[in-house]
């Protein structure tokens, strides 16, 4: 029996122009209505997820999201943070020196700071600042400092550059990094080990509730981690062929209200 959900949001939750459509609030409802717990499991910092957080009134005691693709859980009312697993300085220096030697954008983010180390910020950068309800601020990498607790590096460029930075990514930086190709335009840089999957893993065990009463339903390779952990992994039509492939079932778009489908499917009732 299903007493955990957690729902990827961009390109799962939400249609292409970001809307959650009514059918999949009423069965995310239903769900609850059936005792199940939901979370919010996201690369987005919280004030990206908190619009989804007040239509769907997540507000309880009990309410969690996971943030920043699993570096942060936190419960959504009283702000407190469950668990939380953030960058060093030298390992935050040691991944901007070495991101600085490809032509990309750097952004640096935690839950209260979008911080991007160029003067020229492009549109793109601007629609998901506000697209996050974040501030875009302008810094140096001579800004951080043992204070900072920055949750990740985004890399951002056209989608051949980016290419060409996986390919060319070290042995020894996929050693110590957890990096991911959340979308076409951005490559995340996060500490060793911290995922959707374990973050996932971590909050089941916070509400005493076992992996195999847990299910994850996302699309992109930021969900690989979170799909495989949970008992029952079901992937969006529209997602890579990578995560499809270790996916128990795979349910329609997220255009074709994907997430309903699959909480009727295979969730509710069960």
């Amino acid at each position: 029996m299903i007493k955990l959900v957690a729902i990827d949001i961009d390109g799962t939750l939400v249609n292409e122009e970001k809307i959650m459509t009514e059918k999949v609030k009423h069965a995310i409802h239903q769900a609850i209505d059936q005792g199940m717990k939901i979370v919010l499991c996201t690369g987005r910092p919280f004030e990206g997820i908190r619009p989804y957080l007040n239509e769907l009134n997540f507000k309880d005691e009990n309410d969690f999201v996971i943030s920043q693709n699993g570096a942060r859980i936190t419960q959504n009312s009283t702000g407190e943070v469950i668990d939380e697993q953030s960058l060093r300085l030298d390992e935050l220096q040691e991944v901007i020196s070495y991101v600085e030697n490809f032509s990309l954008d750097i952004c640096v983010l935690n839950e209260e700071h979008f911080y991007v180390l160029t003067d020229d910020i492009n549109e793109h950068l601007r629609e998901q600042s506000r697209l996050l309800n974040m501030e875009l601020e302008i810094v140096t990498s001579k800004h951080f400092d043992h204070d900072s607790c920055m949750l990740k590096v985004v890399c951002h460029a056209e989608k051949d550059i980016l290419d060409d930075f996986e390919a060319q990514l070290t042995p020894e930086m996929r050693e110590k990094y957890y990096i991911v190709r959340s979308e076409d335009f951005f490559v995340e840089i996060m500490v060793k080990n911290v995922n959707k999957g374990t973050a996932l893993t971590t909050l089941a065990d916070h509400l005493e509730i076992q992996m195999s009463e847990v299910a994850a339903i996302g699309d992109g390779e930021n969900d690989y981690e979170m799909i495989e952990a949970a008992g029952l992994g079901i992937v969006m039509d529209n997602g890579t062929e990578r995560v499809k492939g270790i996916a128990n079932e795979i349910t329609l778009s997220n255009v074709e209200d994907g997430v309903a489908h699959a909480f009727e499917k295979w969730i509710l009732n069960q």
